[in-house]
């Protein structure tokens, strides 16, 4: 590995750290969000020292990036699931079908990974209030909307989803060390510009 490549990946690892510690110590994340909880098991994480290796190929950065997409993408799927029936929008009825559909096929690649890492799929971020995190508070606010007062609130929540989803993206396929993983992100990446492009 070269001096310079060596360089990126360490700014990219510190970028990573900083987004995955963004609202994890109570003072990041949205401001008026409340505590939120996914599907995900209910206990925390096993996380290695920063820069070990967790399994195999695994570093700190894979495991971490793993673990904040399934918290996030499992509020997505939440999100996506609330647009038939209450959207007055065919445009975004259409957007949301296939995008839900690949965010399942992305969750299970990622909690195949989880297990591949010997990482017990647990979620480290329950009650965090952090960019991208689609909370319960706003999913009940959204679910209680209709016709086009639900759009303009899914697609603003659904926009900061993908932007935070990209960034993050961005810095595991630099920072970590899987090469699985990190060609998981950059299909993430990819994707997430790709249906923000699209967004209705």
């Amino acid at each position: 590995m070269t001096s310079a490549t060596a360089a990126r990946r360490a700014a990219s690892a510190a970028v990573l750290a900083a987004l995955l510690a963004t609202g994890c110590g109570g003072g990041g994340g949205k401001p008026s969000g409340e505590p939120r909880s996914t599907s995900a098991a209910r206990h925390p994480a096993a996380r290695a020292p920063s820069g070990q290796a967790t399994s195999g190929t695994f570093n700190s950065s894979d495991i971490g990036w793993i673990q904040l997409m399934i918290a996030m993408d499992d509020q997505a799927v939440l999100l996506l699931d609330l647009v038939p029936g209450h959207s007055s929008d065919a445009g975004v009825e259409k957007w949301a079908k296939p995008v839900a559909t690949a965010y399942r096929a992305e969750l299970a690649r990622l909690r195949k990974l989880l297990a591949r890492a010997g990482v017990p799929d647990t979620n480290p971020h329950e009650g965090h209030d952090m960019p991208g995190m689609v909370t319960e508070d706003e999913l009940h606010t959204i679910e209680r909307a209709k016709g086009t007062a639900f759009d303009a609130l899914f697609l603003a929540a659904m926009r900061e989803h993908l932007d935070q989803a990209a960034k993050v993206a961005h810095s595991e396929r630099s920072a970590g060390a899987d090469p699985a993983t990190r060609k998981l992100a950059v299909s993430v990446e990819r994707t997430s510009h790709t249906w923000r492009a699209r967004l209705p």
